[in-house]
C-alpha cells in the first residue's frame, strides 16, 4: 500500500512539473485573472454543530484583496476575512466564527499549492445566555487547487485549504478549549460579466472543524452556496 502510495504521488507530482511546458495552458487560466481584485461573497450557510446539539441555517460573508503577479500570474498573494453566526431556534444556542487568512500560492499550468497563515475567533452561547466559550487564535496551513478553463475566460476553481490553530486563547481559562485543523473544500465558477473589470462567482464550500471542550471533542460541519462579484484589472 505504502509503495502505490508513493509511486501514485509520484506520478502525480511528475505531471504537475510537466504543465509549465504546455504554454498554451498556461495562458488559457492567465487570461481568466486578474492582477488586483476585490472580493466579496455572500453564502447561505446550514451549520451542524454537534457542540450545541443543533443544526440550523443563517449567512456568511467573505471578503478578499488579492493579487497575481509574475510573467503568467503565477505567483498568488490573498488576504480574507470571513464571518459567519448562526442562531440555533431549536434550542436557542448560537455560535459564530471569524477567519482571517494570509494566502501565498504558485501556479504551474492549471493547478497551484501554497501555505496559509491562519487568524480565527470563535464564540458559542448556551440557550441562557452565558457563554460557553470565546477566544481567538492563530495557526498556518497548506493550500492545493487547480484552476480549469470553460470556454472563453471563465474559470472553474478547485480549492482545498487545511488550516490547524496551534494556539486558542479562552477568555475564561477555566474553560479548556483548543480548535483542531479546518478544511475547506471549495468549488467555483468565475464567469466574466464585463472583458476586463468584474466577475461574477458562484460556488460551493464544504468546511469541517473540530473543537475540543473541556476535554471532549466535536466536529462542526458546514456547506455554504455563495454568490459574489469580482472587481479587478490588469497592471
Amino acid at each position: 500500500m505504502k509503495r502505490f502510495s508513493f509511486a501514485l504521488f509520484g506520478h502525480f507530482l511528475l505531471g504537475i512539473l510537466m504543465i509549465p511546458a504546455l504554454p498554451a495552458l498556461a495562458q488559457d487560466v492567465e487570461s481568466g485573472l486578474k492582477t488586483i481584485y476585490l472580493n466579496s461573497d455572500y453564502a447561505l450557510t446550514t451549520h451542524k454543530s454537534k457542540l450545541v446539539e443543533s443544526n440550523d441555517t443563517g449567512s456568511s460573508l467573505r471578503y478578499s484583496l488579492g493579487f497575481n503577479v509574475g510573467d503568467q500570474k503565477e505567483l498568488g498573494v490573498v488576504l480574507q476575512t470571513e464571518s459567519s453566526a448562526i442562531k440555533f431556534l431549536l434550542n436557542e444556542t448560537s455560535t459564530s466564527l471569524l477567519f482571517r487568512d494570509t494566502r501565498i500560492t504558485y501556479r504551474l499550468g492549471y493547478f497551484y499549492f501554497g501555505a496559509v497563515s491562519g487568524y480565527a475567533e470563535a464564540e458559542a452561547v448556551a440557550a441562557d445566555g452565558t457563554d460557553m466559550f470565546s477566544g481567538r487564535g492563530t495557526g498556518y496551513g497548506y493550500i492545493a487547487g487547480a484552476y480549469l478553463p470553460v470556454g472563453g475566460r471563465s474559470l472553474l476553481q478547485i480549492d482545498i485549504a487545511s488550516v490547524s490553530t496551534s494556539s486558542f486563547l479562552n477568555k475564561d481559562e477555566t474553560v479548556t478549549v483548543s480548535l483542531g485543523s479546518r478544511l475547506d473544500i471549495d468549488i467555483s465558477g468565475h464567469i466574466p460579466i464585463s472583458k476586463k473589470y468584474m466577475t461574477l462567482d458562484l460556488g460551493y464550500r464544504q468546511r469541517s472543524l473540530p473543537i475540543v471542550y473541556n476535554s471532549t471533542s466535536y466536529t462542526e460541519s458546514m456547506q455554504k452556496t455563495y454568490i459574489g462579484f469580482t472587481l479587478g484589472n490588469e497592471i
